[in-house]
C-alpha cells in the first residue's frame, strides 16, 4: 500500500517536491492556503496588464532553475545588463561592456565610482566566475558593505550603484546581508542574464504545475497544527499522513516550534500605466538619492510587450526598504526623475508583501540531507532552509523528498 503523502504549500519548493514524489511513484497531496499555487510567485491580470506581485526577474543562470525549467517555452526577455543611474537630478547608464560592447563608452565616462571601482568590479566578475558555487557559502562573516569596503570599493560607486542595486534585491537599505548571498548573486548577474517570462513570473509556476499529473492540489485550505501521523485544517478537519513535507515556514504549524518567530523583509511595489515610455530601453533603473522614496523602477513593457496591452506602458516601482508612499507622490517623483512633466501616469495597483524574503540568519548553498528532517514523519522544505532565492527553493524541495524515499 502506497504512502500517503501530504505536502503543505504550493509554491516552488512544494510543487519540485510534488515532481520527485509523483516521480517515485507516489500520488501527494498539495494543501495550498490561497486561491491558486505559486506562493510568493504570482502575477495578476489588471485591466490587461500583467503585474507581478512584486518586482521580480528569473536569474538564468541559477543551475535549479536550468533543471527544472523549459526555458525557451517560457519566452523569456532579458533586461539589459548593468543599470540607468539616477543621482542629484542627472542620470547616467552604467553597462556591462563585456557582454554589450557597445555600453562601453558611456559606462566608461559614466560619473559612478572612479575607472579603479569599474577595473574592480570586472576583477571580482572574474574571480566569482571562477570560484564554485558552493565555496561562495563558505564564509558568513562580513556583511556585503563590510565586503564592498574591503574590496577597495569608493563610498561614490557603493552609494550610487551597490547599495540601490543590491539593496533592491536584499529589501534591506544597510546592505548588512551577508557577503556569501553578495557574491552568489553578483556571480549569477555576472555570468547569466537577469529575464522575466513574457506574459508574467507566475508562467514559471505553471510550467511546474503542468508537470505533475498525479498530484492533487486542495486550495483555500489553511492548515493549523502539524501533528505526529495527522494534520487539522482551520475548519477542523482531520488529514492523515505517512509523511507531511511543510514547504512554507513551519513555526505556525508544529506546536514544537510554535513561539519562535521567522523575520521577513518586506516590499512596497507599485504599478502604473503611462501614456508613453519614459526609459525607451528594457534596463533597470536606480535611484540614488537616500531622500527619494524609490528605489528602483522599470518599464516593463520595454523588456516584454505582453505585459501591457498593445499601445500601452507599464512601470513597476519599488521603494527603498521600509518605505511607504502614496501612488501620487510617486507619480510626481518618477517625473522629475526623467523631467517629463508631460508624462501622465495611472495608477493601477501597489503591492505591500510584508513576507518577501525570509531572513536566513546562516545562509548556506546546501545542507546535508537529515536536515530537512524536524521528525521521521515530519520533513521541511523551502528556501529559508539555505539562502533566499529560486534556486535554494527549487533545490530544497528536491534534497527534502531524497530524505523521504530513503526513510
Amino acid at each position: 500500500m502506497k504512502k500517503k503523502i501530504i505536502i503543505i504549500g504550493a509554491g516552488v519548493a512544494g510543487l519540485v517536491a510534488a515532481r520527485h514524489c509523483e516521480e517515485a511513484g507516489y500520488q501527494p497531496l498539495i494543501l495550498e492556503a490561497d486561491d491558486r499555487a505559486g506562493g510568493r510567485v504570482k502575477t495578476d491580470l489588471v485591466n490587461g496588464f500583467s503585474l507581478d506581485r512584486g518586482f521580480q526577474v528569473l536569474l538564468t543562470e541559477y543551475r535549479e532553475v536550468q533543471r527544472y525549467l523549459d526555458l525557451p517555452a517560457l519566452h523569456l526577455h532579458r533586461f539589459q545588463p548593468g543599470a540607468l543611474i539616477f543621482s542629484a537630478g542627472r542620470s547616467f547608464q552604467f553597462g556591462d561592456p563585456l557582454r554589450d560592447p557597445a555600453q562601453l563608452w558611456s559606462t566608461l565616462i559614466a560619473p559612478v565610482g572612479s575607472l579603479w571601482d569599474k577595473f574592480k568590479i570586472w576583477q571580482l566578475t572574474q574571480e566569482l566566475s571562477k570560484t564554485p558555487t558552493e565555496k561562495l557559502f563558505e564564509h558568513n562573516a562580513s556583511s556585503t558593505l563590510e565586503f564592498l569596503q574591503q574590496r577597495g570599493f569608493s563610498k561614490r560607486i557603493i552609494e550610487q550603484f551597490f547599495r540601490p542595486f543590491f539593496g533592491g534585491i536584499f529589501l534591506e537599505n544597510e546592505l548588512q546581508t551577508p557577503a556569501s548571498m553578495f557574491c552568489f548573486v553578483f556571480k549569477m548577474f555576472g555570468k547569466g542574464y537577469a529575464a522575466i517570462p513574457a506574459k508574467g513570473m507566475e508562467q514559471i509556476i505553471t510550467q511546474l504545475q503542468a508537470g505533475l499529473t498525479h498530484t492533487t492540489f486542495r486550495y483555500n485550505t489553511r492548515v493549523s497544527k502539524v501533528l505526529n501521523d495527522h494534520l487539522l485544517t482551520t475548519s477542523g478537519e482531520r488529514l492523515d499522513f505517512d509523511k507531511v513535507i511543510i514547504a512554507t515556514p513551519p513555526e505556525a504549524l508544529v506546536p514544537g516550534l510554535q513561539g519562535q518567530q521567522r523575520a521577513f523583509r518586506s516590499t512596497y511595489n507599485l504599478y502604473f500605466s503611462a501614456n508613453f515610455s519614459p526609459i525607451q530601453a528594457p534596463v533597470i533603473a536606480l535611484v540614488a538619492d537616500a531622500d527619494n522614496p524609490i528605489n528602483s523602477f522599470c518599464v516593463l513593457s520595454e523588456v516584454s510587450k505582453s505585459y501591457a496591452p498593445k499601445g500601452k506602458t507599464l512601470i513597476s516601482v519599488t521603494l527603498k526598504a521600509n518605505t511607504d508612499a502614496a501612488p501620487a507622490t510617486i507619480a510626481e517623483a518618477i517625473k522629475t526623475l526623467v523631467k517629463r512633466p508631460d508624462l501622465v501616469l495611472e495608477h493601477l495597483a501597489s503591492y505591500h508583501i510584508p513576507q518577501a524574503l525570509p531572513v536566513v540568519e546562516e545562509l548556506r548553498y546546501e545542507i546535508p540531507s537529515t536536515q530537512y528532517a524536524l521528525t521521521d514523519r515530519i520533513i521541511l522544505a523551502g528556501d529559508h532552509l539555505l539562502n533566499p532565492s529560486l534556486d535554494a527553493a527549487m533545490r530544497s524541495g528536491r534534497e527534502c523528498v531524497d530524505l523521504l524515499m530513503r526513510a
